[in-house]
């Protein structure tokens, strides 16, 4: 899996997961959920689902409160395909970005 973000606006942010199987291909899991916290380590988002934009990739879109919190957020998205006991947990996708105030 990788996970991109990108500011689309002053307070906004996408944040993108692509999603592969083994063989580097696209694919759609059962789901993909996003955590987000900010730099003091207040969860912002927790376990949310993203919506599909294509075949394998899935879109986030956060909107920064106008006193958000100055410095590097973190977050992870996991992946889960299957349901019950025969469900598999994908390791988390990191990722982070900086929020900067006055740009």
């Amino acid at each position: 899996m990788d996970v991109i973000t990108k500011f689309i606006s002053k307070s906004t942010v996408l944040i993108r997961a692509y999603v592969y199987n083994l063989n580097d291909t696209l694919v759609d899991p059962t789901s993909v959920k996003v955590t987000l916290v900010d730099k003091d380590g207040t969860k912002k988002i927790d376990a949310l689902s993203m919506s599909k934009s294509d075949t394998g990739v899935y879109d986030y879109y956060y909107t920064l409160a106008s006193d958000a919190a100055e410095g590097w957020w973190n977050g992870e998205v996991w992946v889960v395909d299957g349901a019950g006991v025969g469900a598999v947990t994908s390791p988390p996708g990191l990722f982070s970005f900086e929020v900067k105030k006055g740009l």
